[in-house]
């Protein structure tokens, strides 16, 4: 039993230090993309591989451990050849990933995804664009990292061998039952609530060094899983050059003119992004009295779009469509593949340019949906999350509750240099809905099963009340716009239906002194999403926005209403007089309309699109 518990750490470490020779390697090869980053910032990549080092070893290692766990019952020579031969194939296999991905990254400037099945349908074209050089090298490496650690395996690692143990049949299940359940939790990156994503690797603005410290099996593996089946044709209605053409109409405006709310002056934007408030929250919109009372006195001083729509159903999803005015697409998650979002812009990018200061706070962890690299790829000077807080301070299950993130956030601004942007994400109104009950708070007085999930958004909303009551008198509070939006929707106590028009409406309100007063407790009935916002912030400002074709100016009076919405496996399209939503199907497209069927054709026709030009975009 000695010599397998050992076996199985060695095979661990013997694995941890494969990735860090390929890591090593892959630094060497591209230290130029890391000059003027200092020497510390580049070595901190090794530390900060190891949680997706290790989950990549876990996987590797489940094979090893089954035969390990086999032959503590048979003493059997075919197991030990087997076992050889399983570390064999996978070094085998991880160095030819390993230094497939350094030969790439010079010209992919990306780490290998589900595209290399592509390329090796017509592997020719591979040897033929690649120097001798470069192959021999390739092959040579590949040759090295396989044979040199399969000696140190065979020296090291399967010696001493495992042998078979007296009451073999109580202890061999027993091995495998508990080194299965501790690869199992290696896989998935701990017990936290959120499994590992690339996000656990990320640290720094250096691109190079965030990809070189992503464990390239790892990255490669998951990328197979989540877009794997990526089908250009999946969404093909008619021509390219039509679908186009009707994008194109759709997104013209019915006049140039200009509009200025707050006179083109550089004024702080604060981002409250509440988590899964939908518009049935809101007394004013579609709601009920007394869950958010105090987001409705908000109204009376601030501009409340009444038409506004989450453009996907999660998270990460709404976050690309408010910093790169991106919508979300059925099926894949744009945040988890770098080699996508890095094609997008970023409002937090180009405000910095313009000379602001730009920061992120969220009570939980950024790993969730692959957020942290998304938004260290947007240029976040300053990301705050719950690992970087006061470990005092109280939390539940998923991080620090609402009411002292939002004091975080009010004592952070009051350091912050202006101009700013700062985006405030909540917590608490996500499942489990542990927070604290509250005599001052109090509860809604419905009873339904949502209820826990309408209390949760009472306590973010009175803690939201009482941050503006806290921020009203600092210095900097005169010249901030607040954005205060849910980021998706959820189901209530009003049982609005998922995929529907209905269901992706959320409230927007924009606030703060800087709003003209003839603006101030106003409410806007214009269609427009969560892809409008970057676009029409940076028209205000005054600053180009050309980069965010996908969204339109919602202070124009003359830009097109539309809003799209992304629906798993379709998609949905809201104009003001109809929508429509469409679904891929086992049996093909299905399709629902509502409105009067005068518009139907034209509703069905742009619909089809705009996602058939969204997914082309996507998939090229």
């Amino acid at each position: 039993m000695k010599s397998y518990l050992l076996t199985s750490v060695k095979l661990f470490l013997f694995w941890i230090c494969f990735f860090f020779v390929g890591r090593l390697i892959f630094l060497t090869a591209y230290h130029g993309m890391a000059a003027g980053v200092p020497f510390g910032e580049v070595a901190a990549c090794f530390p900060h591989a190891l949680r997706l080092d290790a989950s990549a070893a876990c996987y590797l290692m489940a094979p090893s451990i089954l035969l390990l766990s086999l032959m503590l019952c048979f003493r059997k020579p075919f197991l030990t050849v087997l076992a050889d031969g399983v570390v064999l194939l996978e070094l085998l296999v991880c160095s030819m990933v390993q230094m497939g991905e350094i030969a790439v990254y010079g010209e992919w400037l990306s780490k290998l995804n589900y595209k290399i099945l592509l390329y090796l349908r017509r592997p020719m074209e591979i040897v033929r664009t690649a120097t001798g050089g470069q192959l021999l090298f390739s092959l040579l490496a590949i040759v090295v990292l396989v044979g040199g650690f399969f000696l140190i395996y065979r020296r090291l690692v399967s010696r001493p061998a495992v042998v078979p143990v007296r009451r073999r049949w109580l202890w061999s299940p027993l091995a495998l039952l508990f080194s299965g359940a501790l690869c199992l939790v290696g896989m998935r990156g701990g017990l936290n609530a959120i499994p590992i994503t690339q996000s656990a690797a990320f640290y720094s603005t250096c691109t190079m060094l965030n990809d070189a410290a992503v464990n390239p099996t790892w990255n490669l593996m998951c990328s197979f899983y989540d877009f794997g089946d990526v089908d250009p044709d999946r969404y093909s209605f008619m021509e390219d050059a039509e679908a186009e053409a009707v994008v194109s109409d759709v997104r013209q405006y019915g006049k140039d003119t200009v509009v200025s709310v707050w006179g083109g002056k550089k004024v702080n934007i604060v981002f409250i992004l509440l988590e899964s408030w939908s518009a049935d929250l809101i007394e004013t919109l579609s709601g009920t009295r007394g869950v958010t009372d105090c987001f409705h006195s908000l109204e009376s001083e601030g501009l409340l779009f009444t038409r506004f729509y989450s453009n996907g159903h999660r998270s990460q999803q709404a976050m690309a469509s408010l910093f790169s005015g991106f919508p979300p697409l059925p099926m894949y998650d744009i945040t988890d593949d770098f080699s996508k979002y890095s094609r997008l812009p970023s409002l937090a990018a180009d405000l910095k340019r313009a000379g602001y200061h730009t920061s992120f706070y969220f009570g939980g962890n950024l790993d969730y949906g692959n957020i942290r690299s998304y938004l260290l790829h947007c240029g976040f000077e300053r990301m705050v999350e719950e690992k970087d807080l006061d470990r005092r301070l109280p939390r539940g299950k998923l991080g620090i509750h609402d009411q002292y993130l939002f004091d975080i956030h009010h004592a952070a601004l009051n350091s912050e240099r202006e101009p700013f942007m700062s985006v405030l994400f909540t917590l608490s109104s996500h499942s489990p809905y542990d927070q604290p009950r509250l005599r001052e708070v109090g509860v809604v007085p419905i009873s339904h099963e949502e209820t826990p999930f309408l209390n949760s958004a009472r306590y973010c909303d009175y803690f939201l009340g009482r941050y503006f009551e806290s921020v009203r008198g600092e210095a900097w509070y005169p010249n901030t716009l607040f954005v205060i939006m849910g980021d998706h929707s959820h189901p209530t106590h009003l049982g609005t239906r998922n995929l529907t028009p209905e269901y992706q409406h959320v409230p927007c309100l924009l606030y703060g002194e800087v709003l003209p007063a003839c603006l101030r407790g106003k409410k806007c009935d214009r269609v427009v999403s969560q892809v409008d916002v970057a676009i029409s912030l940076l028209r205000q400002l005054g600053l180009d926005a050309s980069a965010y074709g996908w969204g339109k100016d919602m202070f124009h009076p003359y830009a097109p209403q539309y809003a799209y919405f992304e629906s798993y496996t379709g998609s949905g399209w809201i104009r003001p007089q109809a929508a429509y939503v469409g679904e891929q199907t086992g049996e093909g497209w299905h399709s629902t309309f509502y409105g009067d069927n005068l518009h139907y054709n034209i509703v069905e026709k742009e619909s089809k699109a705009y996602l058939q030009k969204l997914y082309r975009w996507y998939c090229h």
